[in-house]
């Protein structure tokens, strides 16, 4: 049995612009899933937070893969994902888990069965990257069980195609943060910049708060700012690009009220795009009552809000008063890792 595990990520700023190519801060969350890879004659999905036990033939697998693959190349082409998305609801996530395990199995040139055992720390879509996390961690675990020599380079990018079949379109900035770790600046295509020289200190008075579980899936969310009218959409998206430059410059040389105003005025973007809820408002508003910054966390309507201020017994204590409990988890640690290796031959 080989034992892989990452970690989460959250966007310290620049969700949804990220997707039209736009940059975007990743920084990796402490709060991790770990997955345990073991050779199998079928393949088996195991996932303690669900109470999911499932197991298939493989030949049942591989025909999942190819009917979800199509389907996504038919919803690439009208770039509409719309019925990708249906489609993964109305099955209760049963094909997207066979598709994904089809295609982390024929990404690593695997001929046989895997069965895998998860469990993660991280909230199902609440902007920590969760499907991420999982699609690293486990292209790791059974390729480790499978002996297969693999960078992470070459994890990041199998792990890129499993989040493309529930997302999308995703910008593949999730799955880089989870499998590099880290503070990155990414970019599409393919601009992964490790952050750690130009901002060598710890991320502090960061604070993370889940609000509620999204009503809309990741997927969604994004469907829905295609569909905004395109000069509006356009409009936002560079703003926040500019806004992720910014906020690269403040953070190098510690400029406080930079840094705030930039999560602000990011937010109030957010919110003009149709992706923030009442309750992040609130909290939003509240925060910075008190000479703080609060802004959505991922794809929004609902799910995590990153909270900052100097004094973090201040953040606290709003945090706190609004009826919320602040998550412990440190910024920028360490990504996907081997945890156990198969030493049988």
């Amino acid at each position: 049995m080989a034992v892989a595990s990452a970690p989460g990520k959250c966007i310290i700023i620049g969700e949804h612009a990220v997707v039209y190519g736009e940059p975007a801060i990743f920084a990796a969350v402490s709060m991790r899933t770990t997955v345990s890879a073991e050779k199998s004659n079928k393949v088996m999905y195991k996932d303690k937070r669900w109470d999911h036990n499932d197991s298939w033939p493989l030949d049942e697998v591989l025909s999942a893969t190819e009917e979800v693959s199509s389907l996504w190349k038919s919803c690439a082409e009208k770039n509409n994902f719309s019925e990708l998305f249906s489609n993964i609801k109305a099955n209760r996530y049963e094909n997207y888990k066979k598709a994904a395990m089809g295609i982390a199995l024929k990404a690593l040139d695997i001929d046989g069965g895997i069965s895998i055992d998860i469990n993660s720390q991280l909230p199902a879509g609440a902007g920590l990257g969760s499907s991420a996390s999982l699609a690293v961690a486990a292209v790791q675990a059974i390729a480790a069980e499978y002996k297969k020599e693999i960078s992470k380079e070459e994890v990041n990018a199998v792990a890129y195609e499993l989040e493309k079949i529930i997302h999308g379109t995703p910008s593949g900035g999730d799955n880089s943060a989870c499998c590099y770790g880290g503070l990155i600046w990414f970019q599409k295509p393919n601009t992964i910049l490790s952050l750690k020289e130009e901002i060598p200190y710890k991320l502090e008075n960061f604070i993370l708060v889940y609000t509620n579980q999204p009503e809309r899936t990741t997927g969604e969310l994004v469907q829905s700012v295609r569909n905004l009218e395109e000069n509006i959409r356009n409009h936002c998206v560079h703003e926040i690009g500019r806004l992720t430059k910014d906020m690269r410059e403040a953070l190098k040389i510690r400029d406080l009220e930079t840094m705030k105003r930039t999560i602000n005025r990011n937010q109030q973007i957010l919110a003009k795009l149709g992706v923030s809820t009442p309750e992040i408002d609130e909290m939003v508003s509240a925060i910075k009552e008190k000479g703080g910054a609060a802004k959505l966390c991922g794809a929004g309507g609902g799910g995590m809000v990153l909270c900052y201020h100097e004094k973090k017994n201040i953040l606290l204590e709003t945090i706190r008063d609004l009826g919320y409990e602040p998550l412990e988890t440190d910024l920028a640690v360490e990504g996907v890792k081997i945890e156990n290796e198969n030493n049988n031959t």
